[in-house]
């Protein structure tokens, strides 16, 4: 009995495991010269202070119901990155390339996955930013 209810223990750690999986994704951006930053993130993110030069964004993407194979692909394809606009400097725009991915589900024959990606964006302490952390300008001298 004993060794029935491990086995039965250790199944469902093993299928829960299979259900969901995370991968990390890190980005980073040269802001030298730069005196403000507007950002346009599609996902969750919260904003931190650190002693760096450059913003550092960190995105941990979770799937549920799908296999490594098709997170590593959706990663692979640029689904959860994110780019910089110089066009306007000293100002730049940070933004999410595929902002609509709620629109383009993904599905498989199993089903719809679900995708949570949550980013953490790690900017020098030379830099405020709004309540609404929407813009980051750099401060004063």
């Amino acid at each position: 009995m004993p060794r029935l209810f491990f086995l039965l223990v250790f199944t469902a750690i093993a299928f829960s495991a299979h259900a969901q999986m995370s991968r990390t994704i890190y980005q980073v951006y040269e802001v030298d010269s730069v005196k403000t930053v507007y950002l346009e993130i599609a996902d969750v993110y919260d904003i931190y202070s650190w002693a760096g030069s450059t913003i550092l964004i960190e995105t941990n993407v979770q799937l549920s119901h799908g296999s490594p194979e098709i997170l590593d692909y959706l990663i692979k394809e640029g689904r959860y990155d994110v780019d910089i606009d110089t066009s306007a400097m000293p100002t730049v725009r940070i933004y999410t390339k595929m902002p609509d991915r709620k629109k383009k589900r993904v599905k498989t024959p199993a089903g719809e996955i679900t995708e949570l990606p949550e980013a953490k964006i790690y900017v020098p302490d030379s830099f405020n930013w709004t309540n609404d952390k929407k813009l980051m300008m750099r401060k004063p001298n």
